[in-house]
């Protein structure tokens, strides 16, 4: 997985995602927020979030922090404690993954090894399909 910062809502604390622990598949969710797929995925795995509680959600987004707040909110995405989103200051998700666009998912095995890129939208049986491969 490479390394890159997330800096998280309350705009002060930044992760690297070198300290995310491995154990535990990784979806890196790069999303826009007025995205109508972004959204329809995004209400798709709150809706299912049980069947996904062993994966760790990264929702990224290069937008205003004020844009992501109210993503976060419509979402109520606080409340699972395995997503964390947060904005991409530096631009490193779309110069290293070279995303034509969102939503970009970028899905990694529980060693925090590469699996696959989604483009676009994905239910969240497929989704499982690829985390679970």
């Amino acid at each position: 997985m490479p390394d890159f910062k997330i800096q998280l809502l309350d705009t002060t604390v930044k992760i690297n995602t070198a300290s995310i622990p491995k154990g535990q598949p990784v979806v890196l969710f790069f999303f826009g927020p007025d995205c109508p797929y972004c959204q329809a995925l995004t209400r798709e795995l709150t809706k299912r979030m049980d069947e996904l509680k062993d994966t760790r959600f990264y929702l990224v987004s290069a937008a205003d922090f004020k844009e992501i707040h109210m993503y976060d909110t419509l979402f109520k995405l606080d409340k699972f404690k395995n997503v964390t989103i947060g904005k991409d200051v530096n631009g490193f998700f779309f110069s290293y993954y070279k995303a034509p666009g969102f939503p970009y998912l970028a899905v990694y095995d529980k060693k925090k090894e590469f699996r696959e890129i989604i483009i676009g939208g994905i239910s969240v049986d497929s989704l499982k399909k690829v985390i679970r491969s």
